[in-house]
């Protein structure tokens, strides 16, 4: 009797496998052809890649060398060098490993002069490892390649402000 059953079984899962063939062969597909046609990055969407800032006024950069991008950091991939001179601080040297980032955008959320955004375009694929390390030069030419996402630090740190409550107005 038991093996009856399970031919049973066997013959309900092939009829149900081809009715689902079935009901989806006449479907348009889904998939676009990529070089040709890019589908449209949501607003929000955050991954790929990281720029650093410049000032569009002065041309300065807006990385003060603070290193609170690298202390809160939960994969320990960023690593600045601070350096002080002209009276305020600069980041001497500034390094990303991509190869462990997270995506978590904690790094943006901290810096008080956004200084580190994460960028809206696709990251480049890349062959060698070393390409995935981004120094100070690569961040900063980023920034020219694609455009910021919605969310910088200042924007973050003000949607976690508490609000107010009508008798404080």
């Amino acid at each position: 009797m038991p093996k009856k059953i399970s031919r049973i079984r066997y013959i309900e899962a092939i009829i149900f496998s081809l009715w689902i063939t079935l009901k989806n062969l006449f479907r348009s597909p889904v998939t676009v052809l990529y070089p040709q046609e890019k589908r449209d990055i949501p607003e929000r969407w955050r991954a790929g890649t990281f720029a650093l800032t410049t000032d569009r006024e002065s041309g300065e950069e807006n990385c003060i060398g603070c290193k609170l991008c690298e202390l809160i950091c939960p994969s320990d991939i960023i690593i600045v060098e601070f350096e002080k001179h002209s009276g305020r601080g600069w980041a001497k040297r500034f390094y990303l490993d991509l190869q462990a980032c997270i995506q978590c955008e904690l790094c943006v959320q901290v810096c008080p002069t956004d200084a580190i955004v994460m960028l809206r375009g696709m990251a480049e694929p890349v062959t060698n490892r070393e390409d995935l390390i981004l120094d100070k030069g690569k961040l900063m030419s980023n920034e020219k390649l694609y455009e910021a996402a919605w969310a910088t630090g200042i924007k973050l740190q003000t949607l976690h402000e508490p609000k107010k409550s009508v008798a404080e107005s």
